[in-house]
C-alpha cells in the first residue's frame, strides 16, 4: 500500500550549480518545492561553497557546515526559519482550501506577496445571514420570510456537511466558492435526499441568490458568476417568459387604448412620448417582449417584406415577425431620428455585447425600470387599475388577438412562445369567449341535427 499524497510540499534547499562544479566558487542557496511535477525556486542571497555545503543538515533540508566559519550557526538559523514560516504557510492554505495548493501560489509565497482572497475570506454562511438579519431590521422582509431565509442557510449548512462540500471547515465555504455547480448539486441534494418540491427548494435558493448578488455589489465575486447564479432557480414544468405565469388581468381595453393614444398625441413631454411609441412598438409587433424591444437593431427589419427576423433573447430562437403599418410607421420616425444608430431604440449603447450575461441582464434592468417608472405616470394619468408597464403591450396584443378569432395556434406562434400550452395557460380564461367564435362558424351546419 502506498504512502498517501501530501496535502502541501516541504521545501528544501539546494545550490544553483549550472555546468562542471568549481571548488573555488561560491553559489547561490536556493529554497526549492516540487509540486505536481512543477519545480518553483528563489534564491537566499546566501553564496556557499560546495565543501561547505551538507544537503542532510537541518532535517534533510539542507545548510552550511561549520568550515563555512563563524556565521554557519546563524546562517542555518536564518535557513531554517525562513523554510519552516514558508512550510507553515501552505499548511494553513492547504488546510482552509483543501487540493487547490498551485505552482504560482508557492511563488507568491516565497515572493514574499500578501495572498488576498477576492471575497477577504468572507463566510458564507455567516454573510448571507448578516445581509438576512439587516433586511429584517430594517423592515424589508417580514418575520416569516426572515425565519424562513434562516431555516434555508441551515440546510444549506447540512449540505455542505453531508456532501462534504465544505472547504476551510466541514460545513463552510468563503463567498467567493459558491459556484453554480455547488448550487446544481445543492438543488439534486434537495431532491433526491431531502424529497422536497421545486417549489420550497425555490424557496430556500432566496437567500442564497440574494447574499450572492449582495456579494457581486461588493465585488467579492465575479459578476458574470453572479449572474449564472441568479438564473439557477428551477423553471416551472412549462417555461413561461420572465412575468407571465398566469394572465394578471393588466391589458388595454379599447377604450383605455384610444385614451393612450389620445393622450399621446397632447403630451409636451418629448421623452415620455418615445417611451409611449415604444409601447405601442411592442403592442404592434405582435407583443414584442420589452428585452427584444431593447435590443432590435435595424439589421432585423426588412422595410420591403415587412418583418422582422431576430433571435429572440428569451428562446435564443430565430422569430418572424410580420408588421402592420402602424409598427413601420414607427420604425421609419426613429429610422429618421437615429439613421446611424445600430439599435433601432436608444435605450442601450451601440458597443452593448447581448452575448455578455452580466452586461445584458443590467442594460435589460436599466431599461426597463426607466421606461416602466415614465409609463407608469401615464397609467394613473388614464386613470387605469393597474400599473401600465410594457409587458402591458404583450398581453393586450394576446387579449386583441384571441377576442378576434385568431387560433389559439397562430397566437402563440406569433407571440414566440415555445409551445401553445404556454399561450393556453396563460389566457385560459379568453378560451370561452374565442370558443364561442369558432362555434358560431358551424352554427347554420348544426342545425341541421336539431330535434325539435
Amino acid at each position: 500500500m502506498g504512502r498517501p499524497k501530501r496535502l502541501y510540499p516541504l521545501g528544501k534547499y539546494r545550490l544553483r550549480i549550472r555546468g562542471s562544479i568549481d571548488s573555488s566558487k561560491a553559489y547561490l542557496v536556493e529554497l526549492e518545492y516540487t509540486w505536481n511535477r512543477q519545480i518553483v525556486r528563489k534564491g537566499m542571497n546566501i553564496f556557499v561553497k560546495v565543501g561547505d555545503w551538507n544537503e542532510k543538515l537541518n532535517k534533510g533540508r539542507g545548510g552550511v557546515k561549520n568550515s563555512y566559519g563563524p556565521e554557519a550557526n546563524r546562517i542555518n538559523a536564518l535557513l531554517l526559519g525562513r523554510v519552516d514560516k514558508i512550510d507553515g504557510l501552505l499548511a494553513e492554505y492547504s488546510q482552509r482550501n483543501p487540493n487547490q495548493i498551485t505552482a504560482q501560489l508557492i511563488n507568491d509565497f516565497l515572493s514574499d506577496k500578501p495572498l488576498i482572497r477576492q471575497d477577504k475570506g468572507k463566510d458564507f454562511i455567516e454573510f448571507a445571514t448578516e445581509r438576512l438579519d439587516s433586511d429584517y431590521s430594517r423592515n424589508r422582509i417580514g418575520r416569516s420570510r426572515y425565519m424562513n431565509g434562516k431555516s434555508g442557510l441551515n440546510i444549506f449548512q447540512t449540505f455542505l456537511r453531508a456532501t462534504k462540500k465544505g472547504t476551510y471547515k466541514t460545513d463552510s465555504i468563503y463567498v467567493g466558492e459558491v459556484s453554480v455547480e455547488l448550487i446544481d448539486e445543492y438543488i439534486s441534494w434537495r431532491r433526491d435526499v431531502k424529497l422536497n418540491c421545486d417549489a420550497t427548494i425555490n424557496h430556500s435558493l432566496t437567500p442564497i441568490l440574494k447574499a450572492c448578488a449582495y456579494a457581486a455589489e461588493l465585488r467579492l465575486i465575479e459578476p458574470s458568476i453572479n449572474a449564472r447564479l441568479q438564473d439557477m432557480r428551477i423553471a416551472p414544468k412549462i417555461a413561461l417568459s420572465i412575468d407571465e405565469s398566469e394572465f394578471d388581468g393588466k391589458s388595454l381595453s379599447q377604450e383605455e387604448f384610444g385614451k393612450l393614444v389620445e393622450f399621446y398625441s397632447c403630451d409636451k413631454e418629448t421623452r415620455r412620448k418615445e417611451f409611449i411609441e415604444m409601447f405601442l412598438f411592442a403592442f404592434h409587433a405582435c407583443g414584442l417582449r420589452v428585452v427584444d424591444v431593447m435590443t432590435l437593431q435595424w439589421g432585423h427589419i426588412d422595410f420591403e417584406k415587412k418583418e422582422l427576423r431576430k433571435v429572440m433573447v428569451k428562446t435564443n430562437k430565430r422569430h418572424v415577425i410580420p408588421l402592420s403599418e402602424p409598427a413601420i410607421d414607427i420604425l421609419k420616425k426613429w429610422k429618421e431620428k437615429r439613421p446611424d444608430a445600430k439599435y433601432v431604440f436608444d435605450l442601450v449603447k451601440d458597443e452593448l455585447d447581448i452575448d455578455n450575461d452580466e452586461s445584458l441582464y443590467r442594460a435589460r434592468n436599466s431599461a426597463t425600470k426607466c421606461i416602466n417608472q415614465s409609463l407608469n405616470v401615464v397609467g394613473e394619468k388614464l386613470g387605469l387599475k393597474f400599473s401600465l408597464t410594457m409587458h402591458v403591450a404583450r398581453h393586450t396584443f394576446a387579449v386583441l388577438a384571441l377576442n378576434n378569432g385568431l387560433s389559439m395556434t397562430v397566437v402563440s406562434r406569433l407571440l414566440g412562445h415555445a409551445s401553445t400550452d404556454i399561450t393556453e395557460k396563460v389566457y385560459a380564461k379568453f378560451l370561452p369567449e374565442t370558443l364561442s367564435v369558432e362555434m358560431a362558424r358551424i352554427n347554420s351546419e348544426l342545425e341541421k341535427y336539431r330535434l325539435f
